[in-house]
């Protein structure tokens, strides 16, 4: 048997009749789950249209990645409601599960390039610098020759 908790915030309970109503599973201001009549959500849903605000759910989102300077939180199993009112829209995303990645692991999860000495040394010679900044142009570079030696002739310039 399932046991909700009264909850009294911001006027969001309904008053309803107990052979009516159905629980909804979205969490209200305490992280309550509230009985919500189908018939008011319907109501109120017709009357936030005429105000020109429509309410979609998102489908087929397997997860939300929000990047933080630091780490990332991978957001799995979410469902994620679209609210639009004019040229605006507000994603609502209530997330199955939340896993947070720091960003050391995500910079070791992508492949590493593979520089060899001789392009080291032909960008040194070239660019007149020496092999340790050629190397560290070329790892900026992802070992694009080219795009090195631009990057070098632009910081000597």
């Amino acid at each position: 048997m399932l046991s909700f908790a009264k909850h009294h915030h911001h006027g969001c309970c309904m008053n309803m009749r107990d052979d009516i109503y159905s629980y909804h599973t979205s969490v209200c201001g305490r992280g309550v789950l509230l009985p919500i009549n189908p018939r008011e959500l319907q109501r109120q849903l017709r009357q936030l249209k005429r105000m020109g605000i429509s309410i979609n759910q998102l489908e087929g989102v397997k997860k939300v990645i929000l990047e933080l300077e630091d780490k990332d939180l991978v957001l799995e199993e979410p469902q994620v409601m679209v609210m639009e009112f004019g040229q605006q829209k507000v994603y609502q995303i209530v997330a199955g599960k939340v896993r947070e990645v720091a960003r050391e692991s995500i910079r070791e999860a992508e492949p590493a390039i593979s520089i060899s000495e001789d392009d080291v040394r032909f960008v040194a010679e070239y660019a007149g610098v020496s092999e340790e900044e050629a190397r560290q142009a070329l790892i900026r570079a992802k070992g694009d020759i080219a795009a090195a030696l631009m990057m070098l002739q632009q910081k000597s310039g």
